[in-house]
């Protein structure tokens, strides 16, 4: 009988020899080796049973061959007797090898069925988080809304207690009404709301206006004796960028929804009317004066009367900044002006460029932005006609009028 060293170092060698071929054979490199494997499986166990078959001995003479065959025989059932425990280990070896290598086999199989099943779960969680976004997206706007709605309205209980109720035994009627009429900004929450999904977010926004900044600092505006008014502040961008430049700004707003926002943001404004508070400045006391989707808001008459206080209250070489929608794009003039219900009309901007110099302000200049993505335009058309079709449709959708005071 093999010693146990013996036997081990057999089965060491085998274990070598398959991991050898395995590695060396190019078709065991497939995603289904296994079959190569049985095959050498299957030489391996022809080999632990040597000593089983008598050789042929068929290139031997007739009696040569029957002394032989008697001899091997013999020697056959000796060596048998002193074999036989180490074949039956070797072919338990190889038993082991081949139920190892069927229960490989089969965990392959459930592994892949389980990764299938894992990858349709996981589409269809990403599909319902794709949903859930868009659904928690529609109920954000809900609740901003909502909240403008709740600010506005304990905005306006403030102002019924504060200026009517405070030390009043009794209210009259028409007392109540022209309260009501001083305060009826109804429409205040619906107007942010309205900001919120179509004028851009905030960031986008500030995005915007960082081309502003080069203009105001070369003009040296913005300092302590030179500040700016942002008439119609709104949400507080530019006055928030204008902030983090350290440059000197405050703003006006009429909506006590927008105020509320900016001066929890920490900004400075004031819940005012324009005309009224330009015409309680003083002379030459600010160093520009600016507003952003503004004037397009107001009849012509109010326009020019804003812009003789604005001349009369910048300093020397300050400069006024209004930003407005282009109605040279037909899509802006046709349709997208309208999508703010507080617009009045939209203004072309030679007119502006004239209404400017004809008020006193000098240097004016018209600078046109935001201009449609180069994906809407027509490409691979170099014609005139594609030229003006592009401009006139996918141009810039806004234009800045820029005027001095000399």
């Amino acid at each position: 009988m093999a010693s146990p060293d013996d036997t081990k170092k057999y089965i060491e060698d085998l274990k070598k020899k398959i991991r050898r071929e395995v590695k060396t054979s190019p078709s065991l490199s497939e995603d289904l080796p296994e079959n190569n494997i049985y095959n050498y499986l299957n030489k391996a166990e022809q080999y632990a049973r040597i000593g089983v078959d008598v050789p042929s001995f068929n290139r031997l003479s007739a009696p040569r061959r029957a002394a032989y065959r008697w001899a091997t025989k013999f020697l056959f059932k000796v060596l048998k007797v002193i074999t036989i425990n180490q074949r039956q280990y070797n072919l338990s070896v190889l038993d082991t090898f081949r139920i190892n290598i069927n229960d490989h086999n089969s965990l392959k199989l459930r592994s892949a069925a389980a990764k299938t099943q894992f990858d349709t779960r996981i589409s269809e969680l990403e599909l319902n988080l794709k949903q859930q976004n868009i659904e928690i997206c529609e109920l954000k706007k809900v609740v901003d809304y909502l909240k403008y709605s709740l600010t506005q309205l304990g905005q306006k209980i403030n102002d019924i207690y504060g200026n009517v109720f405070k030390g009043a035994e009794k209210v009259s009627r028409s007392e109540l009404q022209n309260l009501a009429g001083e305060i009826n900004h109804d429409l205040d929450s619906l107007y942010v709301f309205l900001e919120d999904n179509f004028r851009g977010s905030r960031e986008e926004i500030k995005k915007r206006l960082h081309v502003y900044l080069p203009i105001i600092k070369k003009a040296n505006i913005g300092l302590k004796n030179s500040p700016i008014l942002d008439i119609g502040c709104g949400r507080g961008e530019w006055l928030e960028l204008l902030g983090e430049n350290n440059l000197n700004a405050k703003g006006l707003d009429l909506n006590k929804v927008m105020v509320k926002m900016c001066r929890e943001l920490g900004l400075n404004v004031i819940e005012s009317e324009a005309l009224s508070f330009l015409k309680n400045l003083s002379d030459c006391s600010l160093g520009a004066v600016t507003g952003f989707h503004l004037i397009e808001h107001n009849g012509f008459e109010f326009l020019i009367k804003l812009l003789v206080e604005i001349l009369r209250v910048l300093k020397p070489g300050g400069l006024v900044i209004f930003e407005t929608p282009n109605p040279g794009n037909v899509l802006v003039g046709s349709c997208n002006f309208y999508i703010d219900p507080t617009h009045f009309k939209p203004l072309p901007s030679p007119l502006i460029k004239l209404v400017l110099e004809s008020c006193g302000f000098n240097d004016v200049n018209i600078i046109y932005l935001h201009p449609y993505e180069d994906v809407f335009k027509i490409k691979n058309d170099y014609s005139e006609t594609s030229k003006r079709f592009n401009d006139c449709f996918y141009g810039p959708q806004d234009y800045v009028a820029i005027g001095y005071k000399k």
